[in-house]
């Protein structure tokens, strides 16, 4: 069993009851969908400080935004499991999921790109938009493979390993600054880049890893089926 059966397994095991008590209460997968992408619209509203800048600082929201993100997440796992546990499953709903959460990544990334902007750190404008283009082209490369008879879930930096690693990075960073607001300081840099934006260095990087692997592992399937 590999680290993400595990994680599943140990997730189901504390989130099914409340994937019963939703069921219960006559939510369907696709509410709960739309309700993560909502979220994630309110986590981008919360890191802007709600578009409010006047006395906002660097690290004021990081934590907020870190937590929204994990709910939001938290609804992408439970639209999914809702629908298997009780047999909800559909066409429509698969596709509905896989655009929304394209959406919900899309939001997500703006919101980091524009609170880079607001604070003039270039670097971590620049970083996150590779990330952006990497996590895009993760999603990209499974789902044209998929579309050819090629299963192409390979890859370490898949959407739930992004949306984790980045929740859990805003809240490290968030409890930091809450402790010693200097520590992630826009102006303190090591080598052109500031302590918090090598986060997003790690994030470009493995996201266009994920990409290239994808793209190496469809061609040696369709090389091995002709």
């Amino acid at each position: 069993m590999n680290y993400k059966e595990t994680g599943q397994r140990v997730l189901y095991f504390l989130f099914d009851p409340l994937v019963h008590l939703v069921k219960a209460i006559g939510i369907k997968p696709n509410h709960i969908t739309v309700i993560g992408f909502v979220l994630n619209i309110l986590a981008v509203a919360h890191l802007l400080n709600y578009f409010n800048w006047e006395g906002f600082t660097y690290g004021d929201n990081l934590l907020g935004f870190g937590l929204i993100l994990g709910f939001a997440g938290l609804m992408d796992t439970m639209d999914g499991r809702l629908a298997r546990l009780y047999d909800m499953k559909s066409t429509f709903g698969a596709f509905f999921d896989s655009v929304i959460d394209r959406y919900s990544e899309f939001v997500m990334f703006l919101g980091i790109i524009l609170y880079f902007q607001i604070f003039e750190n270039l670097t971590g404008l620049f970083l996150s938009f590779v990330a952006l283009i990497g996590s895009i082209m993760v999603s990209y490369a499974r789902s044209r493979a998929e579309a050819l008879g090629i299963d192409c879930s390979v890859g370490f930096m898949q959407r739930p390993e992004r949306i984790v690693f980045i929740g859990i990075w805003f809240i490290i960073f968030g409890v930091i600054y809450r402790v010693n607001p200097t520590f992630i300081d826009h102006d303190i840099w090591i080598k052109g880049l500031n302590i918090f934006t090598f986060g997003f260095l790690f994030l470009a990087i493995s996201t266009n890893i994920t990409a290239l692997r994808r793209v190496l592992h469809s061609e040696e399937q369709m090389n091995k089926a002709s």
